[in-house]
């Protein structure tokens, strides 16, 4: 693989989208059971109100908890988001330089004097989003590179290598499905 070499600026809707996305990680089966239970408790509504029995309210309070709680978590993600985009040591608007080759990923941040090589076997996971690729380094350190820093045949190089090095590691809904037997 040829290098790969990027440099760009964070923006805040990319670095809303990489906290969403972790949050959705995080919470996937208590938003599954959400959706669930607000798809049941509308079906329950229009039954209800197409004269197929009396309306439960149990049910609606039920839902009622359910999206309160979601409205809670959502609201403490954008909290979180807004916090961190106060904090004098953001990484919203400086300069990154991240190169990939040779099975390494090199990110510079020059204003924070941060340098760090890491070899691509060795990363956490990676998730590739339809504007960016989240490099997990730890479980807790992220990087984001988002596409539009990218040409279209480095994105397509960057997926392979990306999927060769890290197997299950690497999640996308652009590789081709594995088929099974």
């Amino acid at each position: 693989m040829e290098k790969i070499s990027a440099r760009y600026e964070l923006t805040v809707g990319e670095y809303r989208m990489a906290c969403y996305y972790g949050l959705f990680l995080r919470h996937r089966r208590a938003l599954r059971i959400l959706f669930a239970v607000l798809f049941a408790a509308l079906l329950y509504a229009v039954a209800a109100a197409a004269g197929m029995g009396q309306a439960n309210p149990l049910v609606f309070f039920i839902a009622g908890a359910y999206l309160v709680w979601a409205l809670l978590l959502f609201a403490g993600e954008e909290k979180n988001i807004r916090r961190y985009i106060r904090r004098p040591d953001s990484l919203l608007g400086c300069a990154f330089h991240l190169f990939v080759e040779s099975h390494r990923l090199r990110v510079e941040i020059p204003e924070r004097k941060v340098r760090e090589n890491h070899n691509l076997h060795n990363l956490s996971c990676c998730f590739e989003l339809s504007a960016l690729f989240l490099f997990y380094t730890t479980p807790q350190n992220v990087y984001l590179l988002p596409k539009r820093a990218l040409k279209a045949e480095e994105v397509e190089a960057l997926r392979g290598e990306l999927a060769s090095c890290l197997g299950d590691r690497f999640s996308s809904r652009f590789l081709p499905r594995k088929k099974t037997r």
